[in-house]
């Protein structure tokens, strides 16, 4: 099988938009290879399709299913870049993502031949909660922001101490079933405005993310439910900063906006 893809690195969140026509049955499978390090490797993968709506001028469907930030602005870029933009100029691209109730708008700024800088109005939490989860006999209270398509669960850097890597990728696996297909725990360190994203997909990936679109999402809405009023914050991540614009009017959070960097750094074919 011959599998056409272009590889992005949104905040260095490695990711693959498939061109080629999969069934959506065995999407994930397909995907599941791809991403291999055996193979073209890559945190996560989604694949062009035709948008339902007119307005919309393509669809990204994730690979299982979920709603991706940073692989919204990957297709973007990939298609503010058949516009063929001048250094500094600016174009909007309407998409429909899976995971997402309403369309989906970047705007996309081209910074070099084929690096963007992108801006997308991201989906609303459902709901902003405290949950008890138990690790090894001892209860734990954290925030979940839930979203349509995906859950993340904020765990407070310090508590873990020198073994939060193991102790998140641990409690990943035996909260799985707790929890929906596909989520992810995110080590925030407040004081120091850091985010280490640990991203899980059913039971295909367990990745810690270089750079986390819907978590920086998750981040900005907290805090501004938190807060009760706007909130913008800057976060350093593995790959790089990405930044959340959270508003917040009459007891809720009524936008939310990312903004981070997008280089198109392949194309090609692989062989499977």
């Amino acid at each position: 099988m011959e599998v056409k893809f272009i590889k992005a690195s949104p905040t260095e969140n490695m990711t693959l938009l498939i061109e080629t026509p999969v069934a959506r049955e065995k999407q994930l499978a397909v995907a599941e290879r791809l991403i291999a390090y055996g193979s073209v490797y890559a945190e996560q993968a989604g694949y062009i399709e035709e948008a339902e709506n007119p307005a919309a001028e393509k669809r990204l469907q994730m690979m299982a299913g979920e709603f991706c930030g940073n692989a919204s602005l990957s297709l973007a870029a990939w298609l503010a870049q058949k516009k063929n933009l001048q250094i500094g100029e600016k174009t909007e691209i309407t998409l429909e993502v899976s995971g997402a109730e309403e369309l989906v708008r970047c705007e996309m700024k081209r910074e070099a031949e084929h690096r963007f800088l992108g801006r997308v109005a991201m989906p609303l939490p459902q709901t902003i909660e405290k949950r008890a989860f138990t690790l090894d006999g001892e209860r734990i209270e954290l925030t979940a922001v839930v979203f349509a398509g995906i859950t993340h669960i904020l765990v407070p850097a310090s508590l873990w101490g020198e073994n939060a890597a193991k102790k998140a990728e641990h409690a990943a696996r035996v909260w799985a079933k707790e929890l929906p297909p596909v989520f992810g725990l995110l080590l925030f360190d407040e004081q120091e405005k850091s985010l280490k994203p640990l991203v899980a997909v059913e039971d295909v990936s367990l990745i810690w993310e270089r750079g986390c679109g819907s978590g920086t999402s998750a981040v900005g809405a907290y805090l501004a439910a938190r807060e009760k009023k706007d909130v913008t914050v800057s976060l350093k991540q593995p790959g790089g900063v990405m930044r959340a614009t959270a508003s917040y009017q009459n007891g809720a959070v009524t936008k939310i906006e990312i903004t981070g960097s997008v280089a198109i750094v392949a194309e090609g074919t692989a062989y499977l």
